[in-house]
């Protein structure tokens, strides 16, 4: 609980808030010491200290990160019963350790409704979403978010990696087909879609198409491009092989449409992704791929 803004302040209520070692001395709550946390800006990191520099001084809630996870809540995960009360947050992310979705129903990093005070997140790592899916019947799937935030007062300060999955590739164009009284040229099914890059899956291409066939109307069991029905099918060239499915997007990357005018792309995930009526600030320095908020 922050400390009273005016009026008589004692040593005592310093150390009620901060911690310390008895005897208690001003000199030893200086800004980014042993005690006072460095959200509080009015009180000086050395030389001249006063009582008066304590009004409105809080102790900050610190975190972090140091080696790599998943599916990371930032309530339930980091701070506890500390996210909704008042005081302000800040989350350290170390270089070196990647936070990762491990599906697409899942977020890297998840701060949700609720959260009380100020967060500040410092990122020197990676935080990867999950991939979208490749598809065997249509569009290809979205690439996962990395940060979901569902709460106001958020700042993000990014010197590392924030990520969106990449997109899953389309479905490849099936082959062109006729079919006459007497002969049917089949054209071949379009491949599926490779899968996009995600911390979940890595990524990949598309599936060739499959091989067209023809076979006589009235007799279907009478072979793959049997005979005359195979000459007369290539005679009128309209049956075609299946065209390839596009290949997954990698990293903040959309996925490829499949071949010969086949199904889109997935979209690239986004690197943030904001709920509803929320906002956040950003400062990067680092990489972002993927999708804006």
């Amino acid at each position: 609980m922050a400390l009273q803004s005016s009026g008589a302040i004692s040593i005592g209520n310093i150390a009620t808030e901060f911690g310390g070692t008895q005897p208690h001395s001003l000199s030893e709550y200086y800004r980014n010491g042993s005690f006072v946390t460095s959200n509080n800006t009015n009180v000086p990191t050395s030389g001249t200290i006063d009582l008066a520099d304590f009004y409105g001084a809080v102790k900050q809630s610190s975190v972090t990160i140091s080696s790599s996870t998943t599916n990371l809540n930032v309530h339930t995960g980091v701070f506890g019963s500390d996210y909704t009360s008042s005081i302000p947050k800040l989350l350290i992310i170390n270089s070196g350790v990647e936070i990762g979705a491990s599906s697409l129903s899942n977020y890297a990093l998840n701060l949700p409704s609720g959260m009380g005070g100020t967060l500040t997140i410092q990122n020197a790592g990676t935080i990867s979403g999950a991939g979208g899916d490749g598809s065997s019947s249509g569009a290809g799937g979205a690439g996962g978010t990395a940060v979901y935030i569902a709460s106001n007062n958020v700042t993000i300060t990014n010197t590392g990696t924030i990520r969106g999955g990449g997109g899953g590739g389309g479905k490849g164009a099936n082959g062109a087909t006729q079919i006459t009284s007497m002969f049917s040229c089949i054209g071949g099914t379009g491949g599926a879609g490779g899968n996009g890059q995600g911390y979940d899956q890595s990524q990949s291409n598309g599936s060739g198409g499959s091989a067209r066939y023809a076979y006589l109307t009235y007799s279907p069991g009478s072979g793959n491009c049997a005979g005359p029905s195979c000459f007369q099918c290539n005679e009128w060239g309209v049956y075609s092989n299946g065209s390839s499915g596009g290949n997954g997007g990698t990293y903040g990357n959309a996925g490829s449409q499949g071949g010969g005018g086949g199904s889109a792309g997935g979209a690239a995930g986004k690197y943030i992704q904001n709920a509803s009526g929320i906002s956040h600030s950003l400062s990067n320095s680092g990489t972002l791929q993927g999708n804006a908020p």
